[in-house]
């Protein structure tokens, strides 16, 4: 092995070592995966609460119906396919949640006190070894070699993963977070806006009474038209902001994971595999 390739590995598991110790790399990378799951709880709460107004608002206009007052309203048919699409987007919060969940599980494992005196102390070895075999001119086993690198990749891949993530989310994503959320916000105030206060705070009371004091309480107060109108509109722009927050979550959170855990892989496969500097 030449001597400045020896000393370039000698001072990259130095380095590697100190950041281990330090964990400071693993803290940001904890920080940022706990900012990521904060995000994605509150978008799941939100999404959560926009579907149980939409489905009150959805029951108390259907009650309509049966009044006797002559209106073929169906509010129902503009209101549900935003429903069906809110549930799965829960489906992919809880996805993305238990990801960030395991990813977080990894991170403190990665700084789990044995876990890292093993690691540093194995370098300290192979450092030592790989200088002793060079001062008595023997060739170096080069699987201790393999296995120091491939454990700096196993020690700081995790919170590098955290770091890209929240790199690619600041980058790329964080402006389509902010303004898919603000819409998700402006489609539930559009929506309580337009359903009457004693429909949506009595849960207590039967469909017939919610239809007659929906009517009562409605019938000077809104146009009907208009109304259908601003359904329709939160209708699209809640269907833009799920898709939009779809996008950002699984961006970030599940296909950034699967590319930087298959660059792990063959990144790994290629230190295993190759041949020992000379």
């Amino acid at each position: 092995m030449k001597t400045i390739n020896l000393w370039l590995i000698i001072l990259g598991l130095l380095i590697a070592g100190l950041l281990a110790g330090s964990k400071a790399v693993d803290h940001y990378g904890e920080q940022y995966t706990d900012q990521a799951l904060e995000r994605s709880l509150i978008a799941f709460a939100v999404a959560r609460g926009l579907n149980g107004l939409i489905s009150v608002a959805q029951e108390a206009e259907i009650a309509m119906q049966p009044a006797g007052i002559g209106l073929t309203l169906s509010p129902g048919e503009i209101l549900d396919p935003i429903n069906d699409l809110i549930e799965r987007f829960s489906v992919v919060m809880l996805v993305t949640a238990s990801a960030l969940g395991i990813q977080k599980l990894m991170l403190s494992i990665g700084v789990w006190d044995y876990f890292n005196y093993f690691i540093i102390a194995f370098w300290a070895f192979a450092a030592g070894y790989l200088l002793f075999q060079h001062f008595k001119q023997r060739q170096a086993n080069p699987l201790i070699l393999k296995v120091a690198l491939f454990l700096v990749l196993v020690r700081f891949a995790t919170p590098i993963m955290a770091l890209g993530s929240e790199a690619l989310y600041q980058g790329f994503l964080a402006n389509d977070y902010q303004e898919a959320s603000q819409g998700l916000q402006q489609t539930e105030a559009t929506i309580r806006q337009n359903t009457p206060d004693d429909v949506t705070g009595d849960e207590e009371l039967s469909g017939l009474e919610k239809t007659k004091r929906w009517f009562s309480d409605a019938a000077d107060q809104l146009n009907l038209k208009k109304q259908i109108a601003s359904y329709q509109e939160a209708a699209e722009q809640a269907s833009q902001s799920v898709i939009q927050l779809i996008t950002v979550f699984i961006v970030q959170n599940i296909l950034f994971p699967l590319l930087f855990i298959w660059l792990f892989v063959r990144f790994g496969k290629n230190i295993l595999r190759r041949r020992p500097l000379s």
